[in-house]
């Protein structure tokens, strides 16, 4: 993804959620987690986050509480491998279910599971022309602790893993969140992923809508 698409999904970011700036409610005692998001992030192949620019995603989504116990999720992502030679081009779509448990008025875990399809294409930089094109399907689980600290400020860690013919991984996640409203938060995170062949250490920044 180039630089300037980048900055342009923070602009669009920045101006849909201008307007809610506004709103003096107070934000919930317990954790919300109806939500929707997008986020962007970029990162090193094989490396230390910061020794090279191989990697690019983004990925919108979002979640709804069926019950107070059930969480249903939805995410789709794009991310870009580009190192000198080629670029792999991986889309996923994947909804899934999680359970929600309270420890705290401000600290729960949340454990889910998901499945959906990945799709993945390999091209040459050089040529452009498409070396491997395949889909599959996909299916992983993941485990989140949760802990709003403050009002506005909260922390969340993540484990997750990934599974499918074309790809197995384990991802890692730490992020922080900051409420400028009840209904308006900005984050940054960090992520490692662990593709057994390869590892990726990539930063991002998000927005979140809560409903």
């Amino acid at each position: 993804m180039d630089v300037k698409y980048r900055w342009l999904l923070s602009g669009v970011i920045l101006a849909c959620s201008a307007p809610l700036y506004a709103q003096n409610d107070v934000v919930r005692d317990n954790i919300n987690h109806e939500l929707l998001y997008a986020q962007i992030s970029a990162g090193s192949l094989n490396e230390i986050i910061g020794e090279n620019s191989h990697v690019s995603a983004m990925s919108v989504g979002g979640n709804y509480l069926y019950t107070p116990e059930v969480l249903l999720t939805l995410d789709y992502e794009a991310r870009f491998i580009h190192p000198d030679t080629t670029t792999s081009q991986l889309y996923s779509l994947l909804p899934g279910v999680a359970y929600v448990a309270n420890i705290h008025n401000n600290l729960d875990i949340v454990a889910g599971a998901l499945a959906g399809i990945l799709w993945a294409s390999q091209t040459d930089n050089e040529t452009d022309e498409t070396l491997t094109r395949e889909d599959c399907f996909i299916w992983g689980g993941n485990l989140a602790l949760n802990y709003q600290f403050t009002e506005r400020w909260k922390m969340s860690t993540e484990a997750e893993f990934r599974r499918s013919d074309i790809l197995d991984e384990e991802i890692y996640t730490f992020r922080v969140d900051y409420h400028v409203s009840p209904r308006v938060a900005y984050g940054g995170f960090y992520s490692h992923r662990d593709k057994h062949i390869a590892t990726i250490n990539e930063g991002g920044i998000s927005f979140r809508y809560y409903y």
